[in-house]
């Protein structure tokens, strides 16, 4: 494990609380603790015990839980029973666009080997699959489900349904790389559009599993719908990212809009 808070042989190293009277003490340490862990500790850094900071502070058990808890729920910590509070490793950033592939998202740029096929088979497409890719129900779609790890830890899944008329040879295909690729380099099914949502759910007991976390914990799911030049689904893919692996960024500009209101402005 890592380091703990403190300095060898020396003192705590600890942040002081700032923000006054008017800030509630617990906030006041969430926030030392903020910064404790986002400027002097590392991932797999032990955080001083509840005592140490109760005694340090001259602050209640239950203000000094508060804090911590809420840190712990936000996944900057974790708690290892028996051992102590930790720093949890940090979020992989995951950029909302990406400039080398307007399909491309962080389930795909890692490096080699980080992504491993768990499933591919072809089944009848439930209702719900169908409704998404424009097909009758039941029609054969070829199901592949693939798994991210990182740092030696799942970390996502990706299950991914393409209708099997339009890529008949696609399970024999080479299913290394990125499926979007595979689907226009080899089977000539060129993605010009695509709709895309994003929600957070809580993880059921088989995505848990391959997850390895806890049935309930939160999951990022980004569901997709890749269309070709002519409207037709060729592609329906569902990503589940542990929440507590990823942040999701993206970059706004308001040039653009600038541009748009000048282009539209009268004399």
């Amino acid at each position: 494990m890592g380091n703990e808070a403190r300095a060898a042989d020396g003192p705590l190293i600890l942040r002081p609380l700032r923000g006054g009277p008017a800030i509630p003490l617990w906030l006041q340490l969430k926030h030392a603790l903020r910064d404790l862990v986002t400027f002097d500790l590392g991932p797999g850094d032990r955080i001083a015990t509840e005592a140490e900071l109760c005694a340090h502070y001259g602050l209640s058990r239950i203000t000094v839980r508060q804090a911590v808890t809420s840190l712990v729920d936000e996944g900057l910590l974790h708690r290892q029973q028996g051992r102590g509070t930790f720093v949890r490793l940090a979020r992989r950033d995951a950029p909302l666009s990406n400039p080398g592939h307007f399909l491309a998202s962080a389930f795909d740029d890692v490096p080699p080997g980080a992504i491993r096929l768990h499933a591919a088979e072809t089944v009848p497409a439930p209702s719900w699959v169908a409704s998404r890719l424009g097909i009758p129900a039941d029609s054969p779609v070829h199901k592949l489900r693939r798994v991210l790890d990182r740092d030696g830890a799942p970390a996502a899944i990706r299950t991914c349904f393409v209708p099997a008329a339009l890529a008949p040879d696609l399970l024999g295909a080479e299913l290394e790389g990125p499926l979007h690729l595979v689907l226009e380099q080899v089977f000539g099914l060129v993605a010009r559009e695509a709709q895309e949502r994003m929600e957070v759910i809580r993880a059921d007991a088989f995505r848990a599993g391959l997850l390895g976390t806890a049935a309930h914990e939160p999951l990022v799911l980004t569901e997709r719908v890749a269309y070709d030049t002519v409207g037709q689904a060729i592609e329906c893919a569902r990503t589940y990212y542990r929440a507590d692996s990823f942040s999701f960024t993206r970059t706004l500009r308001r040039g653009e809009v600038r541009a748009v209101r000048a282009a539209g402005a009268g004399p």
